[in-house]
């Protein structure tokens, strides 16, 4: 039984920066989350935790976001990955952190030439 197999292209260069902005925003936004977690539980006891454990969690949601967007941009769905990561980075700057939004922002911004890229006509020369 033979598999048809497509021939594998590179990925375009926007895809690839994409896609390492936004992994390193997700660990950012893990690692945040954890130390927010931990600050928040230990200090649960005098009902403050409650804020950096609100904020912890919103971290690693937007780090479970940052992996799919990056399976989105794998897979070829570029307009999606960009509406997911508009979305996540007005969260990630409200409640998930500056540094975390600026990343996703400029992520963001890099989504219009890939799909220009895409969208644009290889005629042959």
């Amino acid at each position: 039984m033979a598999f048809a197999t497509r021939p594998t292209t590179a990925p375009p260069p926007e895809a690839e920066s994409i896609r390492s902005l936004t992994r390193i925003a997700g660990i950012l936004a893990l690692v945040f989350g954890i130390i927010l977690i931990l600050i928040g539980v230990l200090t649960l006891i005098f009902i403050v935790g409650i804020i950096p454990l609100i904020f912890g969690i919103v971290d690693i949601v937007i780090y479970i976001n940052c992996n799919e967007i990056i399976r989105l941009v794998d897979e070829g769905d570029y307009r999606r990955a960009k509406e997911k990561t508009l979305v996540w980075m007005i969260i990630g700057f409200i409640l998930g952190g500056l540094i975390v939004g600026i990343l996703l922002l400029v992520s963001y911004l890099r989504y219009d030439d890939l799909l220009r890229r895409v969208q644009a006509p290889t005629t042959p020369v």
